[in-house]
């Protein structure tokens, strides 16, 4: 049986980082990833990286089919609050797999299964990248029809689903699943063996202090499938730069993203990225030295 699928749609052009995701992605030999987009597919190509090519009309109404709300009026950013029904949106693909989850692409991997081994797998129904919810950008579920459904514990998730407004469904309202408050003693009976751990994976939005108490570190280096930067030299699951290229989330006195300042965030080859390897910082992409 296949180990682990992570489902990361994507609607709209690609970001010019997108053959760097795919060459991390490439590494984690044991890992299928499953892209439903409605774009061509990128240069870069993974026999571990599926796409699956639909008109944004199309998604909607699969997802509509699928979870049994009308989503026809869903716009592309509203899709983060779908993240916890894509087990059930594609369970026919889930065949075959020990574990799913899904995963944003703005993203660039380290060695994941030398972190989220069988034990942990097998150990854990639900397991985030962060230590106080379930992390948008990266959660992994065992994969039972428990798990493939869990986002219909969330209350009135038909409403929010269909509302235009963002929830954060993907974060919060799940985490609620995962760890209930201590008074609702039935819900926590209920609840998911969930691990919860902080992986410290997204610099730059000044949020979230290191262990010892010092910022995290601006310059990561990803090299033959591994990730390091100033303060470790392995051991890290990935880096999520959503703080470099996006000022959404990012605190007011850490000022805009970095690189919307660029003239260009990726000032490499991916080619020859991919055989020399090559830096992530607030001053884009670049080629290892």
């Amino acid at each position: 049986m296949k180990r682990l699928l992570l489902i990361s749609p994507w609607f709209g052009a690609w970001p010019e980082w997108i053959n760097f995701f795919i060459e991390s992605c490439k590494h984690n030999r044991e890992i299928d990833w499953l892209i439903p987009t409605d774009q061509a597919e990128p240069e870069n190509k993974a026999p571990n990286v599926k796409f699956v090519h639909y008109s944004f009309d199309d998604y909607r109404e699969k997802l509509s089919s699928k979870i049994g709300v009308d989503l026809h009026n869903l716009t592309p950013y509203k899709l983060c609050d779908l993240k916890p029904f894509l087990g059930l949106i594609f369970s026919a693909q889930l065949e075959g797999y020990k574990s799913f989850g899904y995963c944003d692409n703005d993203i660039v991997f380290g060695d994941l299964r030398a972190i989220y081994t069988d034990d942990i797998l097998d150990r854990y129904e639900a397991i985030s990248s962060h230590s106080d919810r379930m992390a948008g950008h990266l959660s992994v579920f065992r994969n039972t029809p428990k798990m493939q459904t869990i986002a219909k514990r969330i209350p009135n998730w038909r409403e929010r689903i269909a509302a235009v407004e963002h929830f954060g469904l993907d974060e919060g309202a799940l985490t609620t699943m995962m760890v209930p408050r201590r008074k609702h003693v039935i819900k926590r009976l209920l609840a998911p063996k969930s691990l919860l751990v902080e992986r410290y994976t997204t610099p730059g939005g000044g949020e979230r202090l290191w262990p010892d108490g010092l910022q995290s570190p601006d310059a990561w280096t990803w090299k033959n499938g591994q990730l390091s930067n100033e303060r470790f030299s392995s051991g890290i699951l990935y880096l999520h730069f959503m703080f470099w290229h996006s000022s959404r989330w990012r605190r007011p006195h850490t000022g805009a993203a970095p690189w919307l300042s660029l003239d260009k965030i990726v000032q490499c080859d991916w080619r020859e990225a991919a055989q020399k390897g090559f830096s992530i910082s607030p001053h884009g992409i670049r080629l290892l030295a």
